[in-house]
């Protein structure tokens, strides 16, 4: 029987136990640090089934979503740190075959075990004998279908060449909650959670989840970007400057500014931060401390985001319940606002934006969910 199991765990303590339990169990145990780990090694290892400890980064819910998306069938067992039965409920509704509650013992994983290899080893067998038999039967239906296939093929060439193109959803549910930042790369974009502490980076054609990054050390509350760094701001008021690489590395950090921005923005020449409760907007040198050059007073009812672009400052609204433009060059004169019939819902919070090509990229929080979404740049 194929015995190649896939761990996902980062705790070596947590691992020294499991390696034990499964070699005991007979299986042939892979072990994975986080997600993006696993998902690199997944096509060479092969398993017939995936174990996710709990309580681990990502959370468990977005490690399911992307194994399953990788590989719709496998199965994937949660092992739970607290016997927790809402828990186990919650993880098997989200996909996960069964779960494995604490303490983690050869006698409880032991059934968890077969019974995942007895489910990927499941397969089905074809008469092939009264295919034989319907073989004449089968070849002419299979020329009337190919004859169909072809009329049909021809229609739709038509149909394709003549007709417009279906546009793109222009919103998207997230797979957490509480979105901070937001920054539009080539083909993907990058958005900060300040409560799983994370960056997570999603395709911009069906916004899956390509990458993720912890932050332990960081609780984001705003995010920016230039061509060559990415700028995190904490709830300490500390702006940290990282290098665009896989781990994002943190490259200097500005000393704690009093109000903590909670937006902020790179124009290509200054560095703007905003602080929501405060209603300022702060123009500040491009350098690594982030040095102030002039406050201004936003002139809006309620600024609850802010980005720009090289022309103009953007703020989301709620108050004027609408897209708000101002001068770079001052700030404290509205030249535009423009009706966002995304604040009907009453429960939507808007908390990062980011400018792009004439696009206006938003990201979220309306209700117990997170929200991303996009709109063209008001004329």
């Amino acid at each position: 029987m194929f015995n190649t199991i896939q761990i996902i765990c980062a705790s070596e303590k947590d691992r020294t136990i499991l390696r034990g339990i499964f070699k005991n169990l007979g299986a042939d145990a892979v072990f994975s640090n986080d997600l993006n780990d696993a998902l690199a090694i997944f096509e060479k290892a092969r398993p017939a089934a995936v174990f996710i400890a709990d309580g681990e980064e990502p959370p468990a819910e977005i490690q399911l979503r992307e194994l399953r998306r990788v590989a719709p069938f496998i199965p994937v067992i949660p092992l739970l740190k607290r016997r927790d039965a809402t828990r186990a409920v919650g993880l098997m509704k989200a996909g996960a075959l069964d779960c494995a509650q604490s303490p983690w013992t050869e006698e409880e994983l032991r059934p968890l075990y077969r019974k995942a290899l007895r489910l990927s080893g499941t397969a089905i067998e074809l008469d092939s004998y009264a295919l034989r038999n319907r073989r004449r039967s089968l070849a002419l239906a299979l020329a009337a279908c190919f004859g169909f296939a072809g009329f049909a093929g021809g229609l739709y060439y038509g149909f394709l060449k003549f007709s417009p193109l279906a546009p793109r959803p222009h919103s998207f549910y997230l797979p957490y909650a509480h979105p901070t930042g937001i920054m539009i790369k080539k083909d993907s974009v990058l958005i900060s959670d300040w409560y799983s502490q994370a960056l997570y980076e999603h395709a911009v054609k069906n916004f899956g989840i390509r990458k993720v990054t912890s932050l332990p050390e960081l609780t984001p509350v705003a995010m920016a970007s230039s061509q060559d760094a990415l700028w995190l701001a904490g709830t300490n008021g500390v702006i940290e400057k990282r290098l665009l690489d896989a781990r994002y590395t943190v490259a200097s950090k500005t000393p704690a500014f009093s109000p903590a921005p909670d937006s902020a923005c790179f124009d290509g020449l200054y560095f703007w931060t905003a602080n929501s409760r405060a209603g300022t907007i702060v123009k500040r040198m491009p350098g690594d401390a982030l040095g102030e050059i002039k406050t201004f007073k936003y002139p809006g009812l309620k600024l609850s985001a802010l980005t720009c672009d090289n022309r103009f400052l953007w703020a989301a609204d709620p108050g004027l319940k609408g897209l708000v433009k101002m001068s770079l060059d001052d700030p404290e004169r509205i030249i535009s606002k423009t009706e966002l019939d995304v604040y009907a819902s009453r429960t939507l919070k808007i908390t990062a934006m980011a400018s792009k090509d004439g696009t206006i990229w938003f990201a979220g929080e309306d209700g117990d969910k997170g929200l991303a979404f996009y709109k063209d740049e008001p004329k």
